[in-house]
């Protein structure tokens, strides 16, 4: 059993299944947990089985927090979600990007996806952040892989983020417009920040089609954030925005494998071992929440498309902002 396997939902006529702490820990510690019995006043009885060596504790670095560590650790440095370099680099691919051109990666999270392309394209690239941790980790990671000024990231400030007109070629978004209660304001101001002719890419969790705003499943995935829209009013927008809109993807089932995956073999590397070892609480908080994330995704109530346009030379309006 994997931790893949761990996090994947049983049918009912299986029977009531343990909490997935519970189930980790007994594989993490090598024991046997058994089938759980329906009746009541009935406990779960581990297996004994020999523990494994355990794997060295580690020190975390004076920039560091265990969250940081963890976060690392399942995703790669610099990146706080599924697909690391080789995703944003494939997001990319329709750019074209060279080094002539310069890119603005909006929602950057610690810079990781901004380092990718600097170092693929030789660009100049711009990282803004709405997490003020998240941003301020970000500018320690450029700073130490020495692209402080080539991938630079800067916090968001909503009042101030007015990105000069025609400023960029390229922009990407990776799963970070779902967070803003003003959505269309968000898109208008980074088609503005476009030259003509300048291409937009931008992944985002979306509820189905026939889902409530509602939804307790959203709710449990992604927390208090403002309702998701579908992908008719994204696709609306784009129109309004008079985007060419050239991509609407729905890559949910890639992205819930790539979600997978990571917390498959966080746990059959070294590093990854020692890092849960270390910080066990802080890995199944991370592994709990993005669990939550893949329930959604397999109830059909989260999805997550992919959105790729280019500008056609519109006029922003003040009704846009």
């Amino acid at each position: 059993m994997s931790v893949l396997g761990l996090l994947k939902r049983k049918p009912a006529a299986e029977g009531p299944k343990a909490p997935f702490k519970q189930r980790f820990l007994a594989w993490w510690e090598g024991v046997e947990l058994p089938q759980q019995d329906a009746r009541p006043g009935r406990e779960p009885q581990l297996a004994a089985a020999p523990a494994p060596e355990p794997p060295p504790l580690i020190k975390l670095e004076p920039w560091e927090t265990p969250a940081i560590r963890v976060m690392h650790a399942i995703w790669g440095e610099g990146f706080n979600g599924p697909g690391g370099a080789p995703f944003v680099l494939e997001l990319v691919k329709p750019f074209a990007i060279n080094n002539s051109m310069s890119v603005l990666d909006f929602g950057c999270g610690p810079g990781g996806g901004a380092r990718a392309i600097v170092k693929e394209f030789d660009v100049w690239t711009t990282g803004v952040e709405r997490d003020k941790a998240l941003a301020e980790l970000g500018k320690q990671l450029s700073t130490r892989a020495g692209l402080e000024r080539k991938a630079d990231i800067q916090i968001y400030d909503h009042e101030n983020f007015v990105q000069r007109s025609g400023g960029f070629d390229c922009i990407l978004s990776l799963e970070a417009m779902y967070k803003f209660d003003k959505r269309e304001v968000i898109l208008a101001r980074l088609e503005n920040a476009l030259k003509t002719r300048g291409q937009l890419t931008v992944t985002d969790y979306l509820r189905g089609d026939k889902v409530a705003a509602d939804d307790p499943l959203l709710k449990s995935a992604l927390g208090g954030v403002p309702p998701l829209w579908t992908k008719a009013e994204y696709e609306k927008r784009f129109a309004e925005l008079k985007f060419d809109l050239r991509v609407s993807e729905d890559i949910t089932d890639k992205y819930r494998a790539m979600v997978l995956e990571a917390l498959d073999q966080v746990t059959k590397s070294r590093e990854g071992k020692s890092v849960i070892r270390t910080f066990p609480e802080e890995f199944l908080k991370a592994a709990e929440a993005w669990g939550r994330r893949v329930a959604a995704m397999e109830a059909g109530s989260l999805r997550v498309y992919r959105f790729y346009g280019i500008k056609m030379g519109s006029t922003p309006m003040m009704s846009n902002w």
